[in-house]
């Protein structure tokens, strides 16, 4: 898999790059968001990149964040979704912004999407609410005696069936008054709020 590419910049199109790299001019399918960061011609550049494989055809796509990628390749992965509208979908938000979207349950918001109607996007945030990571922010929300046991506890958790939005807002009730909590003690008191709410 190509999963970084850097190189010059030979051309700017409406939806695509091409960087000149090796010795070679590869084309790039990107979001709106990343073609407008893009340098003027001539200039070096590097992206992220995924390689999408079909029957007849490889296409690269490229993202100005590791982040963007892999949101792209979750987007992918829901049913009805392909590479256009998940291209689409960056072309209109960025990931933190689609990600506060899915985590507040906006439907509505989502349907500024091409070709996302009303159930296409409730769709997408129920099939997208277990792929969102909690963010480096929403974790730092935690005192520092919490933080530790946070990923562990998540992760069980999303193995119990639960999202990781609902871990998150649960572990966040957990009264640590400033001792530390052990795995254990945050499920025990996480699995009672889930069962609870």
């Amino acid at each position: 898999m190509i999963a970084y590419i850097r190189g010059k910049l030979l051309e700017k199109g409406a939806d695509h790059l091409t960087i000149l790299t090796g010795g070679f001019g590869v084309d790039v399918r990107a979001p709106a968001g990343t073609i407008d960061k893009a340098p003027a011609a001539g200039e070096e550049m590097a992206l992220y990149t995924y390689l999408h494989v079909r029957d007849d055809a490889l296409q690269l796509y490229g993202f100005d964040s590791s982040r963007a990628r892999d949101l792209f390749t979750k987007l992918m992965s829901v049913s009805g979704f392909g590479s256009q509208k998940a291209l689409a979908v960056l072309s209109v938000f960025s990931p933190e912004g689609f990600e506060s979207v899915v985590q507040r349950g906006d439907a509505d918001a989502l349907t500024i999407i091409k070709g996302v109607g009303k159930k296409g996007a409730e769709r997408l945030i129920l099939e997208m609410k277990d792929k969102i990571e909690p963010s480096i922010e929403e974790i730092a929300e935690l005192p520092p005696e919490g933080r530790a046991p946070f990923g562990e506890a998540v992760e069980a958790l999303v193995q119990l069936g639960y999202t990781r939005v609902e871990a998150h807002e649960a572990l966040k009730r957990y009264p640590f008054e400033g001792k530390e909590a052990s795995v254990e003690e945050l499920l025990q008191f996480t699995l009672k709020n889930l069962d609870r709410g």
